[in-house]
C-alpha cells in the first residue's frame, strides 16, 4: 500500500505555526509599524467650520511639528508659521496691505515641495514645547498641577500621543481652569489613517472642538530653521 503524501499536512502545520506565532506577537507587531516621530514635519490640514457663519468653506492651516528624543522623553516642539521661498499659491492679497490665506484649499506645489524636504523655514511666534513621557503605548504630558487659589485662572495646554495600530494619534487639549467657574476646554485631535512612503507621511482625520473637521498630511522634513537663516 502506498505511503500517504503528507506535503500538505505539513504546510498546513507550518501554517498553523506561524499564524500562533503572529498572534503571539500582538501589540508588538502592531508597534513595529509605528512610524519613527524623532525629526521634523510639515502638517497640513484641511478643514471646515460647522460654527462659522460660512460653515462650508474650505480652510486650511499649515504648522511644523518637531520631536526629538531625550533620554527616555519625548519633546513635541510646534511652530504655528511656516514660510515657503515661494508662496505662490497659499496667500492672497488683502486689506491693509496684508496677505489673507487662499478661500480655499491649498496643496503645496513642486517647489514647496522641495522646500518642505530641504528644511522648512519657521518664525518662532507662537512656538510651543512640551516634553511627554512614556506610558505603555502613548507620550503623554506631565499632570497639572492643582490651583494656587480659588481665584486663579489658569491656561493650561496638556498633549498625548497614543500609538495605535493603524498609526499615531495627536491630542492636544487647551483649557481655562478655575475654581469659581466651569473650565473652558478644547481639543485637537489628529488621527492617522494612512502610513505612506516608508513612514515619511502620515494621512488621517482632523478634528476641533466638534466643529473644525477635515483631513490632515504629514510630510517629513529635513529639518527647522529661522526664517531667512
Amino acid at each position: 500500500m502506498p505511503e500517504p503524501k503528507l506535503g500538505g499536512s505539513r504546510r498546513f502545520a507550518r501554517g498553523v505555526a506561524l499564524l500562533a506565532c503572529l498572534a503571539a506577537l500582538g501589540p508588538a507587531a502592531a508597534r513595529a509599524e509605528t512610524p519613527e516621530l524623532s525629526g521634523a514635519w510639515h502638517v497640513l490640514v484641511h478643514y471646515t467650520d460647522s460654527a462659522s457663519a460660512d460653515a462650508d468653506r474650505e480652510r486650511w492651516d499649515d504648522r511644523a511639528w518637531v520631536f526629538e528624543r531625550r533620554g527616555d522623553r519625548l519633546r513635541w516642539t510646534e511652530y504655528p508659521i511656516v514660510v515657503f521661498d515661494d508662496e505662490s499659491g497659499r496667500f492672497e492679497a488683502g486689506g491693509a496691505d496684508r496677505a489673507a490665506r487662499i478661500p480655499h484649499y491649498w496643496e503645496p506645489g513642486a517647489d514647496q515641495l522641495a522646500d518642505i524636504e530641504d528644511g522648512l523655514a519657521v518664525n518662532q511666534r507662537g512656538v510651543t514645547s512640551v516634553t511627554l513621557r512614556r506610558a505603555e503605548q502613548s507620550w503623554v504630558s506631565a499632570p497639572e498641577s492643582a490651583l494656587s487659589s480659588a481665584s486663579t485662572i489658569r491656561y493650561v495646554e496638556s498633549r498625548r500621543i497614543d500609538l495605535a495600530a493603524q498609526g499615531p494619534i495627536f491630542r492636544r487639549e487647551d483649557a481655562l481652569r478655575s475654581e469659581r467657574a466651569e473650565d473652558l476646554v478644547g481639543a485637537t485631535i489628529y488621527t492617522t489613517r494612512e502610513i505612506a512612503d516608508g513612514g515619511r507621511r502620515l494621512r488621517g482625520d482632523f478634528e476641533r472642538d466638534g466643529t473644525q473637521r477635515g483631513t490632515f498630511a504629514m510630510t517629513r522634513a529635513a529639518g527647522v530653521h529661522g526664517h531667512g537663516d
